[in-house]
């Protein structure tokens, strides 16, 4: 795959349609349902992430779908609501947060709500957002690190058929202060080629 030397000028879509669910890039509107989310499993999702306490009003969720939105149009990040198919329903968000446009490389990362998880949501929008990387913006690496205790996340990453490729012992501390044990997941274009059939 060759290096991409204008992100910007990429041309993508504006919606991911799977068999239940949209993935899109946040916009205006969005926020009430962005809150909701975050509101339904506050004290979940803060066992294994650090931003639940950005958002303890509704403007909190106003800012970032806005910022989220603005950063779409530059490339400089590619971060997508999950919504359910009538799009009135957001099950999480997921997207792209790290990029190496040499390789090019993409850094994934997710959250589900707590009443969309055992549906496959999470497989399904992680396998829109592969088909995104690797036949919209011609990605050959799409990757993602996970804490080690976080059964319900690595096991996504495998339904979906990334690699692990790491064990990292000791690695960091997580935003608790607890030194954690993390795995790397990755997927490469040859290997989304061979295996993506399965979620087309």
């Amino acid at each position: 795959m060759p290096a991409i030397e204008r992100p910007r000028l990429l041309e993508l879509p504006e919606r991911l349609v799977g068999e239940n669910i949209v993935v899109r890039p946040y916009r205006l509107g969005d926020a009430a349902a962005h809150f909701a989310a975050v509101q339904e499993d506050r004290a979940e999702l803060a066992e294994w992430v650090a931003w639940t306490d950005n958002f303890q009003t509704l403007a909190d969720s106003e800012d970032y779908v806005l910022k989220m939105a603005g950063r779409w149009v530059t490339r400089e990040g590619l971060i997508m609501g999950i919504f359910s198919r009538d799009e009135k329903t957001l099950y999480g968000g997921t997207g792209f947060h790290g990029f190496d446009w040499k390789v090019p490389s993409l850094e994934i990362g997710w959250f589900l709500r707590q009443s969309a998880r055992g549906q496959g949501i999470g497989a399904a929008a992680v396998a829109l957002c592969c088909k995104l990387a690797f036949e919209k913006i011609g990605a050959n690496r799409v990757w993602g690190t996970v804490d080690v205790l976080n059964d319900r996340s690595w096991r996504l990453f495998e339904r979906v058929g990334f690699t692990r490729e790491a064990h990292l012992r000791g690695e960091c501390r997580d935003h608790r202060g607890v030194v954690r044990d993390t795995f790397v997941y990755a997927m490469l274009a040859r290997e989304w080629q061979r295996e993506n059939s399965a979620f087309s």
